[in-house]
């Protein structure tokens, strides 16, 4: 499902704009309607002076999901689609599998370059099987079908040499992770058979798939966590807010590690908030109240912006939290600005819940391991700082990886780039209990050349 599904873009009339971040007009006496039943729609004629130039800020916004839409769908195209490159696999090829092709890697690295370029991500040359790459790669890209089908080719052929074990322990990871336990358990007695070993064991921590039987637990609610700024690079936590909200009857958000916000950034986490409280989902916000002190920052009252994005974001938020008395507030200054009044306050439909944020996780690696995080995707800077704080007390300074699940592509750049920063310094670092899946990624950007990657043991 793309982004559009969240954002709900809808025909307009030539010259009309999103309600969300209209700016209004100050000769238009009608109130925009924020909440409820019409809340996708601004009573107000909320347009730029004229009355018909959308602005650029909107433009933007427009752009942007149109970009993270088909970013999200789609992989660049190759002279091989994957289809030809592997034999059909079992049953798990439906009819319904997506149709996504990816570049053998020996044979061009146009996929890799244009998918890095942010994170200035170089292929490392190595003689590990195309297979493990590749998969690692459509893995890291959230094309978890095709890196299934990709693995079940390889085992299907038997011709992988020393690397045989390596793949059928990616694909065990690959079935944890998204939920498959029977085709885990299948897979795990031809492993047994095969390497006369005992198979990797079933951990319900390391399952993301929402649909997954063992997911949903008493107290644990699916999260998206934003932090750094919040701008036009908080795509992967829209698309996994969406995601999760097809499935699970509550979405936790957490904005405490936010620094700052833009006001792209806003628009596009205003649509979300709308759409989530539209399909009836409860929410629980961590850190909201920061996020509205961060937005009141580039907010002035009497000036009018060439979006009204991050007032509407605000009052939003307060709208939320149901503090009446902030949201009378924000209220005044609004109508001040923009000579119009929001509609009067009106408690929340949706079930909204505030929680402080939750202390980390016990560290069972012992106290001179950091723990890294669930997923690590979108901007790693904060996470960087984290090891770099570590690796100054801490030589070697050893990162718990034994609950982290994926590394998003892109992110796994600017992770490269963080750690040859730090190595150039003299700090040592050790990534422990890596899944397969993240292992084979991490040689594949060329992780595994500056640090030292320890894989999970099974």
């Amino acid at each position: 499902m793309g982004i559009f599904s969240l954002f709900g873009k809808n025909n307009r009339p030539n010259g009309t704009r999103p309600e969300d971040d209209k700016l209004p007009a100050a000769a238009d006496n009608q109130a925009p309607v924020l909440f409820g039943e019409n809340q996708e729609r601004l009573a107000n004629s909320t347009t730029l002076r004229d009355g018909s130039v959308r602005s650029t800020t909107t433009m933007k916004i427009d752009a942007i999901e149109s970009e993270m839409s088909s970013e999200f769908v789609h992989l660049p195209s190759s002279p091989k689609a994957l289809a030809d490159s592997a034999t059909t696999p079992p049953s798990t090829l439906g009819s319904n599998t997506t149709q996504l092709t990816l570049p053998v890697m020996s044979r061009t690295t146009e996929y890799l370059d244009d998918q890095s370029r942010s994170g200035s991500i170089e292929v490392s040359v190595s003689d590990t099987p195309e297979v493990i790459e590749e998969a690692a790669v459509l893995f890291a890209s959230d094309q978890n079908d095709i890196a299934e089908a990709l693995l079940l080719s390889a085992i299907s052929e038997d011709k992988l040499g020393s690397s045989t074990h390596i793949v059928w322990w990616m694909l065990l990871d690959l079935y944890q992770i998204t939920g498959k336990q029977q085709e885990f358990d299948n897979l795990s007695v031809d492993f047994a058979n095969k390497f006369e070993t005992s198979p990797p064991t079933w951990i319900d921590i390391m399952t993301l798939d929402p649909q997954a039987k063992n997911q949903e637990k008493t107290g644990t609610t699916p999260a998206v966590a934003f932090s750094g700024k919040l701008d036009a690079n908080i795509g992967k936590q829209l698309e996994r807010a969406q995601k999760l909200s097809v499935t699970h009857p509550a979405v936790r958000l957490e904005f405490t590690r936010v620094s700052s916000v833009d006001p792209i950034g806003c628009g596009l986490l205003l649509r979300m908030l709308k759409k989530l409280q539209k399909s009836g989902l409860d929410l629980i916000l961590v850190g909201a109240d920061e996020l509205a002190d961060k937005i009141r920052e580039i907010l002035l009252v009497g000036r009018r912006d060439e979006t009204a994005a991050p007032w509407l974001l605000l009052l939003e938020i307060l709208h939320l939290l149901n503090q009446e008395q902030a949201y009378e507030d924000a209220s005044i200054d609004y109508s001040i600005t923009f000579e119009v009044s929001p509609p009067p306050f009106v408690a929340p439909h949706s079930k909204i819940i505030t929680a402080a944020e939750e202390a980390p996780a016990a560290n069972t690696a012992g106290a001179s391991s950091l723990l890294m995080p669930i997923l690590i995707e979108g901007r790693t800077e904060e996470l960087l700082t984290k090891i770099q704080t570590h690796a100054n007390s801490h030589s070697p300074a050893i990162m718990d990886c034994s609950r982290l699940v994926r590394v998003d592509f892109s992110a796994a750049g600017e992770l490269l780039n963080g750690l040859a920063q730090l190595a150039s310094n003299g700090n040592a670092i050790e990534f422990h209990s890596v899944n397969h899946l993240v292992t084979a990624l991490f040689k594949v950007v060329g992780i595994q050349e500056i640090v030292r990657v320890v894989p999970r043991k099974n």
